[in-house]
């Protein structure tokens, strides 16, 4: 049997049962280590009790990320199956910057979405705007880390990172902040070409979620009419026969 011939290993039935029913917990848990990343990051007046406290919550749940992934390789069957389609998960365990955007692959197991077509479209929705929300915020925070200790930087806040990089996302460019190290602009320059292909894919997705809506009410309406119609066209007492001459 060829190469291209053999079938592809499957993932066994208990790590699509174990992630069903972890999907909310994990969703969870991601949005509250995204939270508290980027709070303390962001946020210079907070106690040292405070940023202790942060710091606990993103170690607590760094920790449950890994028991999961450990877990979830443990049953899945097929190891290299699993490595393949969940890749992503693997890398966010080492490089902490790729964590928030496994919030999405949470989101896309949340057995809710999967009930019907207009959930599922939600889900699509949801899923974009969370994307360009999570790719502008991690791209402002990596040039935020980059130039805040340059001397002739004037990015010198989270806040100010964040301003710049939905100003730069959105092709406004009020000019306010700029990047000025090498590193802080090539992560520029890749928050401008990902901007265009963001804003191009939300648009679209929420122009074909909006189009698919007015089709189906256009639908729904038609059918409305055509019984209304139908009815009309039924009296309820049939007529006479016609007399024979």
């Amino acid at each position: 049997m060829s190469e291209s011939a053999r079938p592809r290993p499957t993932l066994s039935p208990r790590l699509l049962r174990w992630e069903d029913r972890t999907a909310w917990p994990m969703f969870a848990l991601s949005l509250a280590f995204f939270g508290a990343w980027i709070w303390s990051l962001g946020d210079d007046t907070l106690s040292a009790t405070h940023q202790n406290v942060l710091l606990a919550v993103v170690g607590v749940a760094w920790l449950i990320f890994i028991a999961d992934f450990l877990v979830r390789l443990a049953i899945c069957g097929s190891r290299r199956e699993f490595l393949r389609t969940r890749w992503i998960e693997a890398v966010s365990l080492v490089v902490v910057y790729l964590r928030p955007f496994v919030i999405l692959a949470y989101l896309w197991r949340l057995p809710w979405f999967r009930t019907s077509r207009s959930r599922q479209r939600l889900r699509l929705i949801i899923l974009v705007s969370l994307f360009t929300l999570l790719f502008v915020v991690t791209a402002s925070a990596l040039v935020w880390i980059a130039e805040r200790h340059d001397p002739h930087a004037n990015i010198l806040t989270f806040g100010d990172a964040v301003w710049w990089g939905f100003e730069t996302v959105a092709t406004v460019g009020y000019g306010d902040f700029v990047p000025v190290t090498p590193l802080g602009r090539t992560i520029a320059v890749g928050l401008m070409m990902g901007g265009l292909v963001v804003l191009g894919v939300t648009s679209a997705t929420v122009v074909s979620a909006l189009t698919d809506q007015m089709h189906r009410v256009g639908e729904r309406l038609a059918h409305e009419r055509a019984g209304a119609s139908g009815e009309e066209a039924s009296p309820d007492v049939a007529p006479d026969a016609p007399v024979s001459s």
